[in-house]
């Protein structure tokens, strides 16, 4: 069997010494994205081929590999066939290839035993717009075991966003060597993507075995990734325009007004645009305030409030078609609601706004409010502090008054009253003391104490005293001086007391009386 070879459309060359294998006539593993379980054959030059009509059955191919891998593409502008083609990019045209091999050995062929039949090829591509696509080719034939095969071929985006695939109409063509063994290339029906096209060279289904007459199919789709933005703000309702930010400060009670920016920014027209909006718990959308300014509505479409849904915490419209190049607002109030009682610190509210093109893929943006929490700081408790810190009395005549007096009184503790004991079995009870005066009705010592009384949190009674709340006070009596006796001078002769000088003292004294009396008598007279 010679091996018609295609070098230039592969790079997994298979190493020399894969050609010394010898060929094995029992089923290969079925390899990821390819069907059905068959039996295969690894290749060598001048093995046999099968015994029957049947596809892509070869191992270690030089320049194939492992035929049952047979759907595989390239990026634009390379020579290199492979799967997956993971790193396509908007508007890529990408060659998808499907290599058919009728793997039925060429002495068949005279007989037709080894000829296909209605030999038909289908490649099917995806029809939606996601993150990752899958192609499927199919081979098939009437007279082959088994009747058909597949191989998948995946795909992925550079920037790991959406797109889809669409075949590029008149790019099928079909490549094969005709009877004098030239490569000719023809265009092949659109049908190779719908209900499949017949090849062989006569584009009939028929195609005898062997590697002479290996064929290629050939295709063009092209990348469409739709370029759409999402930018989602928040403001407090009445500021300006230039107060739009992803973040706002706010409080309960307040009223936000959001923003959902939407732009077609590429140049495929994107239809029945559905926004919606998850309001987070802690918000709740304002009945009647859901509006849309376009070209459409300039001055604004108003939402019925049957776009807001779930509990009034959701958002859910349609804002139409747009066109390359044109957007939309959509504008809607919340009530910044209170707390609950459990949450104690600033909560931060994130609102998250989708919008997804018919058909394709969902984007969404965020902008959020942070809201302060409840104070749940537990109160400290202080311990009531009180004291009696001075009393002073001044001293009058047998009375005090008192001229100091001082307290201390915090943490809930107040001055009531005091308590005054004069230290003479009364007392006063005054709430000013300062000024308040006692009398003593005897003289003496007394000791003064003052007792101060406080309640505690605006009730209870409690006292105190201390040191320097008492004192003592003395009062004397006034004393008459004593009377000093005249100083008695004694002779230094003591006179002579016997009876015969007493009977003289006498004598003498009564002559000397009558001596005076007489002298007074004449006196008296001579005046007359």
């Amino acid at each position: 069997m010679k091996l018609f070879k295609h070098f230039s459309k592969r790079t997994n060359i298979v190493l020399a010494a894969a050609l010394a294998l010898l060929a094995v006539g029992v089923p290969a593993a079925v390899m990821a994205g390819s069907g059905p379980d068959r039996p295969t054959k690894v290749y060598q030059e001048g093995v046999a081929g099968f015994d029957h009509v049947t596809f892509d059955s070869f191992t270690n191919v030089p320049g194939i590999g492992n035929e049952q891998q047979f759907f595989n593409g390239k990026y634009p502008g390379t020579s290199t066939y492979t799967d997956p083609l993971s790193e396509v990019k908007n508007g890529d045209d990408l060659t998808l290839e499907v290599y058919v091999h009728n793997n039925a050995d060429s002495s068949l062929n005279a007989s037709g035993a080894g000829v296909a039949k209605n030999t038909t090829v289908q490649v099917v591509l995806p029809g939606t717009v996601a993150k990752g696509q899958q192609a499927t080719a199919y081979i098939s034939a009437d007279n082959a075991s088994p009747k058909q095969i597949s191989d998948t071929l995946d795909f992925g985006a550079a920037n790991g966003g959406f797109f889809g695939l669409s075949y590029v109409p008149g790019s099928a063509s079909l490549e094969y060597k005709d009877a004098s063994g030239n490569v000719t290339n023809k265009p092949l029906s659109d049908s190779v993507v719908t209900t499949g096209a017949k090849i062989g060279p006569n584009q009939d289904g028929t195609m005898e075995g062997c590697f002479n007459y290996v064929e290629y199919v050939t295709l063009h789709v092209k990348v469409n990734m739709p370029e759409y933005t999402l930018n989602k703000q928040v403001r407090l309702n009445g500021q300006t325009s230039k107060d739009w930010s992803e973040v706002k400060n706010v409080k309960a009670g307040d009223r936000a007004q959001w923003s959902v920016g939407f732009a077609n920014t590429g140049s495929t027209v994107l239809n029945s645009v559905a926004i919606l909006d998850q309001v987070p718990a802690g918000l709740t959308v304002v009945p009647g305030s859901i509006q849309l300014v376009n070209t459409l509505f300039p001055n604004g479409y108003t939402f019925p409030d049957s776009a807001i849904m779930s509990n009034g915490r959701q958002i859910s419209v349609n804002i139409g078609n747009y066109a390359a190049g044109s957007n939309a607002y959509l504008y809607y109030d919340t009530t910044v609601d209170k707390p609950a009682a459990t949450v104690c610190s600033a909560e931060t509210l994130t609102n998250t706004a989708y919008a997804t093109p018919q058909g394709f893929g969902a984007i969404y943006d965020t902008a959020s409010v942070i809201v302060p929490g409840n104070d749940c700081t537990p109160p400290v408790t202080k311990t009531p502090v009180y004291s009696c810190d001075l009393f002073h009395v001044t001293l009058g005549d047998r009375s005090v008054k008192v001229d100091t007096f001082n307290t201390t009184a915090n943490n809930g503790a107040a001055f009531k009253d005091v308590v005054i004991n004069w230290g003479d079995n009364s007392s006063l009870t005054t709430n000013t003391p300062v000024g308040q005066a006692h009398n003593y009705a005897n003289y003496g010592t007394y000791k003064l104490t003052a007792t101060a009384h406080f309640t505690v949190n605006g009730s209870g009674d409690v006292s105190a005293t201390s040191a320097n709340c008492a004192q003592s006070v003395t009062f004397v009596a006034p004393t008459t001086p004593p009377v000093t006796p005249p100083a008695v001078t004694t002779p230094k002769v003591l006179p002579n007391t016997g009876a015969g000088d007493v009977v003289g003292i006498f004598a003498g004294a009564v002559v000397i009386g009558t001596l005076g009396y007489r002298l007074f008598l004449g006196r008296k007279l001579s005046r007359r």
